[in-house]
């Protein structure tokens, strides 16, 4: 199949595959594959699409094992909310002035792109590869991820599969493509909190109970709580943000009269100094000396934090960035940001490390990436595969 990274970009850029939904991403994927002569297997659970893809290096014998660099990565991207609010429309992959625009541009249908075109430079220079290049993707990362990657992984090990090294796509960069590598993730936690109220009429506080006076208190001490025991060397801080409040009613129309109930959701990104057990412990704590009617639902998606060891890989992918830079940029390592799918993948014991784009429009309006980046990220994972499978 011959297309370009620019066109193969666009074209899964046209797919609106909002999390769960892969919308075709994956058949585009596979055809490409299979005309490099890639294995195709497709691992599908209820509403998520994931697709396992490997090509084997050359054996001097059969029954030999042989190294394994994976690259990983999702099809699926968040809602482009409004889109009267982008400059063009969200999935057609519009260019202008040499910059892409639409929703996954950089997170991650740019990186997809970029690590297929690489493979087919890299197969045509090397036919006779003599270790095993890998690809896992999957539909649903932005989401609960439940049926995603963590279930192709699961059914992977249970098959003695060896992933030695891997490649996540992850939007990683800050300032300048490569400038910074992620080897980890801290953790997430969701959970909601419902404090208990009696509604009343505001012109007699005496027979009512504001739930909105009541937690106010409740939030300076929960925003004031040092969660870590001690400050971690691999991790940012454990941190905790309200996501939304409501009360009910949530419909009333009048200012005169107080809610029964203020709905709070929150989520905290934690290091390895802190766990579930004593996040948990620590809200319930402060819940109680306020002496509070609530009742408070976990999410049972929890991820707890992953962190990789650098390694062969993190040498190989620093020194060629550093390598082409000239010495201008030496990547930083680092474990900032949200969850990643690597935490599944470092399970099985091998060296992950996250390396995209620029990651200042994820998730965003008018989410982009410059052609010139997306040209140098194919060249970088080329590069690497050279280096790593040869």
């Amino acid at each position: 199949m011959t297309i370009s990274l620019i066109e193969l970009t666009k074209k899964l850029i046209n797919q609106p595959s909002i999390t769960p939904k892969d919308h075709n991403c994956q058949n585009i994927i596979a055809c490409y594959l299979k005309s490099l002569k890639f294995n195709i297997e497709l691992m599908n659970f209820y509403d998520t699409h994931n697709i396992w893809a490997y090509r084997n290096g050359q054996h001097k014998q059969k029954q030999q094992h042989t190294t394994t660099l994976l690259f990983l990565g999702h099809t699926d991207v968040v809602s482009p909310g409004n889109t009267q609010n982008w400059k063009y429309p969200p999935f057609s992959g519009l260019i202008n002035n040499g910059v892409l625009y639409g929703r996954g541009a950089s997170d991650m249908k740019g990186a997809l792109a970029a690590m297929l075109i690489a493979a087919q430079h890299f197969i045509q220079r090397h036919p006779n590869h003599k270790k095993k290049i890998a690809f896992l993707f999957t539909s649903d990362e932005e989401g609960s991820g439940k049926n995603g990657t963590i279930k192709a992984v699961q059914q992977l090990i249970e098959r003695n599969e060896h992933i030695e090294y891997c490649i996540v796509g992850e939007p990683s960069s800050q300032n300048k493509l490569g400038d910074v590598i992620k080897n980890g993730r801290r953790g997430s936690c969701t959970g909601k909190l419902i404090i208990q109220g009696s509604s009343g009429h505001v012109a007699y506080p005496q027979f009512l109970i504001n739930p909105i006076h009541l937690t106010i208190p409740m939030l300076f001490d929960l925003m004031n709580i040092k969660w870590d025991q001690k400050n971690s060397i691999i991790f940012p801080k454990t941190s905790i943000q309200i996501t939304n409040i409501n009360t009910v009613p949530a419909n009333c129309t009048t200012h005169n009269i107080t809610p029964d109930q203020l709905i709070l959701n929150f989520n905290l990104r934690f290091s390895d100094q802190s766990s579930i057990k004593s996040i948990q412990n620590n809200i319930n704590k402060i819940l109680s000396m306020h002496s509070l009617n609530y009742h408070i639902y976990w999410d049972p998606c929890i991820s707890e934090p992953y962190f990789s060891n650098p390694g062969k890989l993190t040498n190989v992918v620093t020194n060629i960035i550093t390598k082409h830079y000239h010495y201008n940029i030496i990547p930083r390592l680092e474990t900032t940001g949200g969850i990643s799918d690597g935490r599944f993948i470092a399970k099985t014991g091998s060296e992950v490390l996250e390396l995209g784009a620029l990651n200042h429009t994820i998730h965003k309006f008018n989410e982009h990436i410059k052609l010139t980046d997306l040209k140098l990220l194919s060249y970088f994972y080329f590069k690497i595969m050279e280096k790593m499978l040869l």
